[in-house]
Formats: C-alpha cells, sequence, structure tokens
C-alpha cells in the first residue's frame, strides 16, 4: 500500500486481514474452517467479503492446481498506522494527549502498559 493510497477496512475484513496476515496464503475453504464457530460466516459470506477486499485492492489471489489461494497486498503495519491516524481523528480530532488523558482517567492502563508508554515516549524522545 503506498502511502497516499488509503484502503478502509471493515471490522469483519480487519479479520479476515489478520488471518491472512498471520499465515500470508489461504484457500477459502481454510478460511471457512478457521471461522468456523467463531463467527457465522459461510462459504459465500467469505467469497462476497474476499471480492470486495480485492476490489479495494487488499487482497489478491494465484492459483495452486485448481484453487485459488488468497493472499494480503497490504502490509499490517500500514494498515494499523492509517486505522490509527483515522480513529484519532475522527474520535479524538488528531489529539493523541486527549485521547491519552482520556485512557488515564478512565484508569485503562494496568501498571505494566504504563510503564511500557514511559519507555516508549523516552524513546521517541532520545529519537526526535
Amino acid at each position: 500500500m503506498k502511502k497516499s493510497e488509503k484502503i478502509s477496512l471493515s471490522n469483519a475484513e480487519w479479520r479476515l486481514m489478520d488471518f491472512l496476515w498471520d499465515k500470508n496464503s489461504a484457500t477459502i475453504a481454510d478460511m471457512v474452517h478457521y471461522f468456523e464457530g467463531i463467527t457465522n460466516w459461510d462459504r459465500h459470506v467469505v467469497i462476497m467479503m474476499l471480492k470486495r477486499m480485492e476490489a479495494k485492492g487488499a487482497v489478491s489471489w494465484n492459483t495452486v492446481g485448481r484453487t485459488k489461494h488468497y493472499y494480503p497486498v497490504i502490509e499490517r503495519e500500514q494498515s494499523c498506522v492509517q486505522e490509527t491516524n483515522d480513529f484519532l481523528n475522527r474520535v479524538y480530532k488528531g489529539s493523541l494527549g486527549l485521547m491519552l488523558t482520556t485512557m488515564v482517567k478512565q484508569e485503562s492502563f494496568e501498571k505494566e502498559e504504563l510503564e511500557e508508554l514511559r519507555r516508549i515516549l523516552n524513546e521517541g524522545e532520545q529519537d526526535g
């Protein structure tokens, strides 16, 4: 995914992408089997979502024998950065400070998470 290219994914598409990022490549049968019991997705739902994701440029496929193997076209890290920026802009008007303040006031952090956040902020200060 190019930095200027935005591909928005629904929650269900994120679930499929997470599976594909972890597996690198999978068949429709693999996906249906994996999500069986987790979701109510049948083969037709998976196919419909894959077609939509292919049209967005998120996935592609190649044929091995007579079976399509789907693989991610977009990178997980870049997709996470885009999704985080979109969320931050939509909910907190782009203010990271407001988001963190809200989370800290809601006591959303465990002690270990706060220590990790401090470490990350300190590393950012040193890099900047």
